[in-house]
């Protein structure tokens, strides 16, 4: 059995966590917390056996609060500003910018100091303190989370209202979710997954003895690792395969079927052992109407370890992606 984690992100949206819970039976993830709140959407799936959260502990989170609460108070100042703070979050989720102008940062960082906190700039946030860093971008990725979800409703209205207007049934509408994927990873992708993984070391993701597959819905962060890897093998790439819907009794033999899949790619070394190929995995024929694209990565080189902390010299990510 290998351990399968999902990264670099600590916030599940509703779109990421539909993805994760179609395609992988179980899977860890960090949710940068001492425990889940009763609110918290990811209890339901723990509660189920399918998300296994490695929690932070309150000492660590403590250490950060008082960054986290200044980054806050900085976003507020800044949010009636004509660059506000949707788009502050999506240029650099951190609390404290280069650009701003000079008395909000001034009294900025004054408060910092008198909270008992020293200044960090943007720019090294994340080597500074990695886990004030990911908090800080889980704050943004929730509050752009929400904004999609809005208009994911507002889209949908839009379209069951045009159905109707032109006389044509609305069954093939989507019942929940966003009609669209904003991808968390294009935003200072290096810097999440170097930073995912200091947190991630701290709390011994990396230190067993089970293979590990790390698991991304970011093309951006895929693509990343593939392009700074001395070698880099696509040991799968499926553009568009049907896969069994919440509810269908073949989703966990499928599942359990991919899962064999992707240990076989963990475990191997290549280029002694071929490549498995898409039609060795089985494609939903039983009516379910959700496509997946699913592509698997093995990267490896010098570089990989020394910009992402990533422990080489192998990693193994699986991308996915799910569209009714």
């Amino acid at each position: 059995m290998m351990d399968m984690v999902f990264f670099p992100f600590s916030h599940v949206d509703n779109y990421q966590c539909r993805v994760l819970t179609t395609v992988f039976p179980f899977f860890q993830y960090l949710p940068l917390a001492a425990d889940l709140l009763e609110t918290c959407p990811m209890r339901s799936w723990v509660k189920n056996g399918v998300a296994f959260p490695v929690f932070t502990s309150g000492t660590r989170l403590k250490q950060v609060e008082s960054g986290v609460a200044a980054w806050l108070e900085w976003a507020a100042l800044h949010k009636g500003n004509q660059r506000n703070l949707k788009t502050l979050a999506r240029e650099g989720p951190f609390f404290i910018d280069d650009a701003a102008p000079g008395a909000i940062q001034s009294e900025l960082l004054t408060r910092i100091r008198q909270k008992g906190s020293g200044p960090v700039p943007a720019r090294a946030a994340a080597s500074a303190d990695p886990l004030l860093f990911l908090k800080i971008a889980q704050i943004t990725d929730a509050h752009n989370a929400a904004i999609d979800d809005e208009l994911a409703g507002l889209e949908k209205k839009q379209a069951a209202l045009f159905s109707e207007l032109k006389g044509e049934p609305d069954a093939d509408l989507p019942e929940t979710g966003r009609l669209s994927f904003r991808d968390p990873g294009e935003a200072m992708t290096e810097a999440r997954i170097r930073a995912w993984a200091a947190c991630a070391g701290e709390e011994k993701i990396f230190a067993g003895d089970r293979p590990l597959l790390l698991i991304t819905t970011s093309s951006a962060v895929f693509d990343l690792l593939a392009a700074i890897s001395d070698r880099a093998i696509n040991a799968l790439d499926i553009d568009c395969i049907k896969v069994h819907e919440d509810g269908c009794a073949r989703k966990k033999a499928w599942q359990n079927h991919f899962l064999d899949m992707l240990e076989q790619i963990v475990t191997q070394q290549y280029p002694k052992a071929p490549v498995p190929e898409q039609k060795d995995l089985v494609q939903a024929t039983d009516g379910c109407r959700v496509n997946a694209r699913i592509q698997v990565g093995v990267f490896s080189g010098s570089d990989l370890e020394k910009h992402t902390g990533l422990p080489g010299p192998r990693v193994v990510v699986c991308r996915v992606a799910v569209k009714a």
